[in-house]
């Protein structure tokens, strides 16, 4: 009976963590930096996937995929960890030219990762981790506003038409939907190893 409780338990409550809004600390920046350059490795070919499918329009694969990082970041480093994964991303993409959309990332983006890291801010306890269906509910929130700013976009670059752009946004939120269990994996696992700081552990450095 423990055993069936403690794996219900994974799949309700996250193990807690104390959210900054803005740090400042080298670590997270460094650690946010390197996040963003994995995002972007990872996007690249994710990009050139959309690219082939959808002529770039309508980002499926990189929509499940951009959330296994971008919420983790925008959830454990705040907005600081939010715009540096966010915007590290759009550099390369415009350097390369990997599609055609590239000059908006930096919007989408963004409208993606800081809506995550204020809802973090807003509705986690300090008391404990996020809860599966409020990871769920984040990303979303966060899924939708990409998918509006990507709208605008499209018509503004692509010249779509509104009813291609509301198709998209009907596409794009199930594929955020199914990213969003990915996303609570990978917190549960980054929580788990020691690499996120506790509550206790930054109360004692705050000590010191």
């Amino acid at each position: 009976m423990s055993e069936q409780t403690a794996h219900t338990s994974k799949w309700t409550t996250l193990p807690n963590w104390k959210f900054q809004p803005f740090p400042r600390d080298t670590r997270t920046i460094i650690t946010c930096v390197f996040l963003g350059l994995c995002m972007a490795v990872i996007l690249q070919i994710t990009e050139r996937i959309d690219l082939a499918l959808t002529g770039g329009s309508i980002p499926i694969v990189s929509a499940i995929v951009v959330c296994a990082i971008w919420v983790p970041s925008a959830a454990f480093y705040g907005f600081t960890g939010a715009l540096i994964t966010a915007w590290i991303n759009p550099i390369i993409s415009n350097l390369t030219a990997s599609q055609p959309m590239a000059p908006f990332l930096f919007l989408t983006n963004a409208a993606h990762t800081v809506p995550v890291a204020l809802l973090v801010w807003l509705m986690k306890a300090k008391d404990r981790g996020l809860r599966l269906w409020e990871v769920i509910l984040i990303g979303q929130v966060g899924g939708i506003f990409d998918a509006l700013m990507f709208g605008v976009g499209n018509r503004v670059i692509l010249h779509l038409p509104w009813d291609f752009i509301t198709v998209q946004l009907l596409i794009v939120q199930p594929c955020c939907f199914v990213g969003s269990f990915i996303t609570y994996v990978i917190m549960r696992r980054l929580l788990t190893t020691g690499l996120i700081k506790k509550n206790d552990q930054a109360d004692s450095q705050q000590a010191i």
